[in-house]
């Protein structure tokens, strides 16, 4: 598989998960998460969680707490490296009446195993004013 193969199908499976995040089905945002997956970020994830079991147990946490809403990724890179891939963006949500809300970044990398692309560790943060 080609480098640009592979960089369209990342930006797929993002854009799944982050499709159900948007409807406020933070479960369905791990969609594509292995086993092993590491997650950290700004909400209440500050230290890491190791594991699907756990960042499931998390997400149940923030179920009904994320609203609804639309997005825009802003910027999106996929850097593959063989069998793993990165992938670094903005995210930018907005109101159903198109009011801004709090901005992230993100990284996320996938790892290729069974043939199929896998979420393994993602770390999401603030975008903080300079």
């Amino acid at each position: 598989m080609n480098d640009k193969i592979i960089k369209e199908k990342i930006l797929e499976l993002e854009q799944e998960a982050l499709e159900q995040w948007s409807e406020g089905n933070v479960r369905g945002y791990l969609l594509h998460a292995a086993d092993d997956i590491t997650y950290m970020d700004d909400i209440g994830a500050q230290n890491r969680i190791e594991g699907i079991k756990p960042l499931q147990d998390y997400a149940l946490k923030l179920e009904g707490q994320i609203p609804k809403h639309n997005y825009e990724v802003v910027n999106p890179k996929v850097q593959v490296y063989g069998e793993s891939a990165i992938l670094s963006m903005k995210y930018h949500p907005f109101s159903p009446e198109g009011n801004s809300l709090t901005q992230w970044k993100a990284t996320t990398v996938y790892r290729l195993s069974g043939g199929k692309w896998k979420m393994v560790h993602a770390h999401w943060s603030m975008n903080k004013e300079a």
